[in-house]
């Protein structure tokens, strides 16, 4: 695969060098992008957005086709990004939403890959959007929202999208000053706080904004779930400590900020709150909170751990899986012992039970762990016969079933996984699935760097 990776590469540079091979490199992404235009919202604003960002395509055309896919990702079914509340990542729930194919993460790309070619149509792209709005979370959701690329992109806009004029007419200002007040959720908090440490403002507009958004904060009464990612993501407060560092730096006052950072602690502390927060982590204030403030009026439950069978069904296909990649001694299986007939037995038997396996009491978990079971042993299974069983099993499981249609973010991670691992297999490229298809071509042609794939493998 590597040596396919580096061809491809090679190619594509190859091609922009040669002023002969552009019309080519050109036709192929267009029809690339005429086909992405059909994809569902989310995989056609990103594949788009891939090759927009691809040489050989003329700014006109680039043009067009960001703000194309900056329309169509309003249509993706997830609204923003999610992560696992208590910061700990690796979850394949945490890793599908970490591909960007939620409307906000997709139409602050397209923003930005509009900055790059019109920072004035960039800016109207942006100013076009709503602030985020939160749905209210339960303590038992694993995941809460992320929407700290939204208030990226507007601190990236202040800095870069205006013109010396604008920047005297005070346009900047009054683009961070729109966001700056305006809180819904708790995850709102750290990325605002650190779009405003970053701006590039006079110091009188800076402590206007801090001000507002201090009033905005110790107004501001969450749900138990985003208020505990708020203790457990920033334990220490880093985000507001840092923008009370610049506060100091440009000799402002900190102080409404710390009040405000406080009120809103023990303000939510005392109302309801998940049983999973951990009094003992909470961020530093100043004066410290005492026990009597953080005691709650009541106490609610707290999420299912990610990442464990539930069911009998996955535990016994957990266990022929574990016999698969381990030899009794907990020693992973050498290629050798994956080379005999006992373990090619165990493969079929693996896949029998996988095949009987039905989502009727947990669509989620059956997915979730069926995909990956088929992954991994793909990803270790010697070249041969038996990889090609998988290969054809994960490849069929992917494309014939239902949970594509309500959950399509996560129903595109394994299959993400599996075209980054086997882009350049025929089965893929010409896949009955119109996403998988042009996803491996699109991988053939334009390879994402490997830097980028670290957080999906």
């Amino acid at each position: 695969m590597r040596w396919l990776r580096f061809l491809a590469l090679a190619w594509l540079a190859a091609a922009a060098a040669s002023g002969a091979a552009r019309p080519h490199l050109h036709n192929d992404l267009a029809d690339l992008a005429d086909r992405a235009r059909a994809l569902p919202a989310e995989f056609a604003a990103d594949a788009l957005l891939r090759i927009a960002a691809a040489g050989g395509t003329d700014a006109v055309w680039r043009r067009q086709a960001v703000e194309d896919a900056f329309q169509l990702a309003a249509g993706a079914q997830q609204p923003f990004a999610r992560h696992d509340w208590n910061g700990r990542l690796g979850s394949p729930f945490d890793k599908a939403y970490a591909q960007g194919l939620d409307a906000c993460t997709l139409q602050c790309r397209a923003v930005d890959a509009m900055l790059e070619l019109d920072f004035k149509k960039a800016r109207e792209l942006f100013s076009s959007l709503p602030s985020p709005r939160i749905a209210p979370l339960s303590c038992s959701d694993r995941l809460v929202y992320d929407v700290s690329v939204f208030y990226a992109t507007a601190g990236e806009l202040a800095t870069r999208a205006f013109s010396a004029k604008e920047v005297a007419a005070e346009a900047p200002f009054h683009l961070l000053e729109r966001y700056a007040a305006d809180l819904s959720s708790p995850v709102q908090i750290a990325p605002i706080a650190r779009m405003l440490a970053a701006a590039s403002l006079k110091n009188g507009q800076f402590e206007t904004l801090v001000d507002s958004f201090a009033a905005g904060l110790q107004q501001l009464s969450g749900d138990e779930r985003s208020f505990a990612a708020t203790v457990a993501g920033e334990p220490d407060g880093t985000a507001i400590a840092a923008l009370a560092a610049e506060c100091t730096r440009r000799r402002v006052s900190a102080q409404p900020l710390l009040d405000a950072w406080r009120a809103y602690l023990v303000h939510n502390l005392k109302g309801a709150r998940c049983a999973d927060i951990n009094v003992e982590r909470l961020p530093a204030v100043l004066p410290p909170i005492s026990a009597d403030e953080a005691k709650p009026s009541s106490v609610d439950g707290q999420a299912t751990p990610a990442g464990q069978c539930q069911s009998p069904e996955c535990r016994q296909l957990a266990a022929q899986f574990s016999a698969l990649l381990m030899g009794p001694d907990a020693h992973t299986l050498s290629a050798e012992q994956k080379s005999t007939a006992e373990w090619k037995a165990k493969l079929r038997q693996f896949l029998e039970a996988a095949a009987d396996w039905r989502d009727s009491d947990d669509a989620s978990e059956c997915f979730q762990f069926k995909s990956h079971f088929y992954s991994e042993l793909l990803h270790t299974a010697p070249n041969g016969p038996d990889r090609d069983l998988l290969l054809g099993a994960l490849l069929n499981w992917a494309q014939n079933n239902a949970y594509q249609r309500d959950h399509r973010v996560e129903w595109f991670y394994p299959v993400n996984v599996l075209i980054v691992r086997a882009f350049s297999e025929r089965a893929l490229q010409e896949s009955s699935d119109p996403v998988i298809s042009l996803y491996a071509q699109l991988e053939q042609i334009l390879p994402r760097p490997v830097t980028s794939l670290f957080g999906l493998l």
